[in-house]
């Protein structure tokens, strides 16, 4: 399996009988795109290079993969279309293409002792460097954060549609209170599964917000966005402990 394996950085459009082995450093929950009649599922995989590259499962696969790919396990992948992206605005990792991977796809755990480390694979952002970021992020930009409260579902109008947008207050160490909002294609899957957990305080993992000057700076979700929850990296836990030890509304 070594001896076939190639880089992300290697893929491309035109590459045939590749084989990677990637860890999942991003998942998505399974949304469902009305404008394409179908749901999907998003990924990021990463390489022990540090290249990246997302992947995407539709349709019927989606409830295969969602068992089968699991958030910091290590595979195989091999077998999938190697997709083109023309748009920069939608590209995930460090390569500008994207897999499109299916139930049929070759994927297989590695061996525990080649598993790729998955401690440091984010650059976490402080809240107070937001205000210098530019107005739609970066394509590395994470942010690490208890969920605090959940705000009322409010309505705009924006060219002539009504838009549904769900906002969430967020906290860090820093003690600076950040709304986040959810914009209408994110609130069917990831806006109404933290509607529902919110009263546990998750930790919420988001990955390239955009950055709004909305009440000052703020985030909210674009394309690009994945948002994970409670997600098993020895930061969030240090998060959770550090918010269950404080007064008032903490654990204590």
């Amino acid at each position: 399996m070594e001896m076939n394996r190639v880089a992300i950085s290697q893929l491309n459009d035109n590459i045939y009988a590749w084989v990677i082995r990637v860890a999942v450093v991003e998942k998505s929950l399974i949304r469902h795109a009305h404008y394409m009649g179908r749901k999907y599922q998003r990924y990021v995989f990463a390489d022990d290079l540090g290249d990246r590259i997302q992947g995407i499962v539709y349709l019927n696969d989606v409830q295969v993969l969602d068992e089968v790919l699991q958030l910091y396990s290590t595979y195989y992948i091999g077998s999938a279309t190697v997709r083109r992206l023309t748009n920069n605005r939608v590209v995930l990792g460090t390569v500008a293409f994207e897999l499109v991977i299916t139930q049929y796809s070759f994927i297989q755990l590695v061996d525990p002792s080649l598993r790729l480390p998955i401690d440091n694979i984010y650059n976490f952002t402080p809240f107070a460097n937001l205000g210098s970021l530019r107005y739609f992020g970066d394509s590395n930009l994470a942010i690490l954060a208890m969920v605090i409260e959940v705000l009322p579902l409010q309505i705009f109008i924006i060219g002539g549609r009504y838009i549904w947008v769900q906002e969430f207050i967020i906290l860090n160490e820093e003690m600076r209170p950040m709304i986040f909002a959810m914009w209408e294609d994110f609130l069917e899957s990831e806006g109404m599964h933290l509607v529902q957990i919110a009263n546990e305080h998750p930790v919420v993992l988001i990955c390239r917000p955009k950055v709004s000057r909305l009440y000052g700076v703020s985030l909210a979700t674009q394309e690009q966005t994945i948002v994970m929850y409670n997600v098993d990296i020895p930061r969030a836990r240090e998060l959770h402990e550090w918010y269950e030890t404080m007064p008032g509304d903490g654990g204590s």
